[in-house]
């Protein structure tokens, strides 16, 4: 090992040899291990040799050194940061020390890619040094490069539909297809990672969860959901918690909210760290293991929206500033999960921060990320009642007005007290962006009270209809790219911290999948928008593309009347509950009242029901 001076830099090579690199020492050739399928937007990882360290060694191998790879093909070149890796198979071995060093790589280009790679130390190194230093003798570095093969057709989730990309308009668009996508999430339990079988994971005092086995998740109900093939690790670990992400994704749900971070939070059970007042040591097996959730993810389809603080925690790192524990963190993270294809990084759960603090952390995050993956943030809540100053208290204008126009800014994460304002709410943060010249994605992620959400199926009295009139399609139908299903805090055993069985809430996710399964099959939806003017009845909604299309959800015992352009036009009815196909009788449910205008009802004399009603050009 080298000594310790600052802004030392280490050979990188490996003895374990899959493609070799060449080192620029004279005489002398160092290898490297590269895993992956080589294979458009599917990662690789590259193993290197560096100082035999442990995650509580006296230079601290998360702080005091930093791999930095550069990426290269004909268009472009990507600085990606790698990480302490201890024996380089942590998941399984649960090692705290080791000598081996990685980076993730997901390219999104076919063809010959370059790299090459430095291995740094010096004080605070891992949150100063972004770049590649000037080359000079005493600067050791290893190269190498590799051929990426066209995109596998066969593969599933997004190793086929590449990443999440902003791109300028209301929905993130799937970057290989082009598509938009329409994200149906799950919003709970929030500390989805505070699992029994990842390294050093244990209630460190979090509220009292009788109904789980020493405060932390098992998911035994969806053991039998992981399939042959899965990924397990260490002594068959892990089938609960992958066969949760099985059974949630075969129901259509493709989207996950999920701490990484709620130490002296709600859960008080989840961190990247090897203690919870460790911040600057990061739990190497424990973070492996975590990413073979992620990778399970990835290959579903499904979404990770990362949130990376809580209302209750946020002053944690820094007294809530951009400060060092804080930027490490945000780096650790970059390093080892940025290369994930349906990334959204969450800036934090019912944020109390300041306007200038959040711009901090997305600056921050948008300068590490070569991915420049979206950056959202969740609004607290607005409680009826509260005021400031003599003023009405309304920390959603609080959180999103500074942000509007901001160029690391992408998604507003809505949390909504009141469900029946949620439809105006999310047309107005749309409307506001685009004012700005910057359109936002606008997200659904928390609805109700706290200890409401969506009950579970067999709640006394469930909420299901009204949840799907207001929140679903009511988001919908103003332009939201999508929603997260919170589960409040009352239904135990099946809240948004103890909750085990999502099959508690089976004819839900029915629900919510039938919204985007008649999104994705009936419509051009990236190019409709709001258009409740069209319509006489302020209690039904109008999602149009004029003159082309229009679609007006209906609520049971409503009519409405549509104005709509010249011309011939079909009709069809939709059952949003029970979802289905469309039925498309051109005699019920439907009159003309006078020129350019139709009087819409129940299908069928089925008044009892909501409906959505399609109206399309021929």
């Amino acid at each position: 090992m080298c000594s310790h001076r600052p802004m030392k830099f280490f050979v990188l090579s490996c003895a374990l040899v899959f493609v070799f690199g060449s080192c620029t020492k004279k005489g002398s050739t160092k290898n490297y291990l590269l895993e992956g399928n080589l294979k458009k937007w599917q990662p690789i990882t590259l193993t290197f040799n560096g100082p035999e360290v442990s995650e509580m060694d006296s230079i601290n191998p998360f702080l005091d050194y930093s791999l930095l790879v550069n990426f290269s093909n004909k268009d472009t070149t990507y600085a990606v940061h790698g990480y302490f890796a201890a024996d380089g198979d942590a998941a399984n071995s649960s090692a705290e020390a080791g000598n081996k060093w990685q980076v993730k790589f997901s390219p999104g280009k076919t063809g010959k890619w370059d790299f090459t790679a430095y291995l740094m130390e010096g004080k605070n190194i891992a949150v100063k040094q972004f770049s590649l230093p000037k080359k000079n003798k005493s600067i050791w570095d290893i190269k190498g490069n590799f051929e990426v093969q066209p995109i596998d057709s066969t593969e599933n989730g997004f190793y086929s539909k590449g990443m999440l990309v902003y791109n300028g308009t209301h929905y993130l668009k799937q970057s290989e297809t082009g598509k938009p996508f329409l994200k149906n999430g799950v919003g709970s339990p929030e500390n989805f990672l505070a699992y029994s079988e990842f390294d050093g994971t244990y209630d460190n005092g979090g509220p009292d969860t009788p109904t789980l086995e020493d405060g932390l998740h098992e998911y035994p109900s969806h053991v039998d959901d992981w399939k042959d093939n899965d990924p397990v690790w260490g002594f068959n670990n892990g089938k609960g918690i992958i066969g949760a992400l099985n059974y949630l994704s075969n129901k259509g749900m493709n989207s996950l909210y999920f701490l990484v971070m709620n130490e002296n939070g709600d859960g008080n059970d989840v961190w990247p760290w090897i203690a919870p007042k460790e911040q600057t040591r990061y739990d190497v097996s424990k973070l492996d293991q975590w990413e073979t959730v992620f990778t399970h993810m990835d290959k579903l389809g499904m979404a990770m929206n990362v949130f990376t603080q809580e209302t209750e925690n946020d002053t944690v790192l820094n007294k809530g500033d951009l400060g060092l524990e804080r930027k490490l963190f945000y780096k650790e993270l970059v390093a080892r999960f940025g290369h994930h294809l349906g990334i959204v990084w969450n800036l934090g759960e019912e944020t109390n921060r300041s306007p200038e603090q959040l711009k901090n952390y997305a600056d921050y995050i948008r300068k590490i990320d070569p991915y420049k993956h979206p950056i959202a943030v969740h609004n607290h809540v607005r409680v009826t009642g509260e005021r400031r100053e003599g003023r009405p208290l309304d920390p959603i204008k609080e959180t999103f007005t500074p942000m509007l126009g901001y160029r690391n800014f992408e998604i507003p994460s809505l949390q909504m007290f009141d469900t029946t304002e949620v439809h105006k709410e999310v047309k107005k943060w749309l409307d506001l962006s685009v004012k700005k010249k910057r359109p936002w994605v606008v997200y659904l992620d928390e609805i109700g009270h706290w200890d409401i959400g969506v009950t579970t199926d067999t709640a006394a009295n469930h909420n299901h209809n009204m949840v799907m009139h207001s929140s679903l399609w009511g988001s919908l139908m103003s332009g939201a790219a999508g929603t997260s299903w919170y589960f409040g805090g009352k239904d135990v055993p099946n809240n948004d911290i103890s909750a085990e069985d999502f099959r508690a809430r089976d004819a839900w996710w029915d629900i919510s999948n039938n919204a985007k399964k008649f999104f994705e099959d009936h419509l051009p939806y990236e190019t409709m928008q709001n258009h409740d003017e069209l319509l006489s009845n302020d209690k039904a909604y109008c999602f149009a593309k004029k003159d082309e299309i229009y679609v007006v959800y209906l609520p049971k015992n409503e009519n409405t009347d549509l104005a709509i352009g010249d011309g011939a036009f079909t009709i069809a009815f939709y059952d949003p509950k029970a979802g289905g196909m469309l039925f498309d009788k051109q005699n019920e449910g439907w009159k003309i009242t006078k020129p350019n205008s139709v009087e819409l009802s129940a299908y069928n004399g089925q008044k009892e029901k909501d409906w959505v009603i399609v109206i399309a050009r021929k």
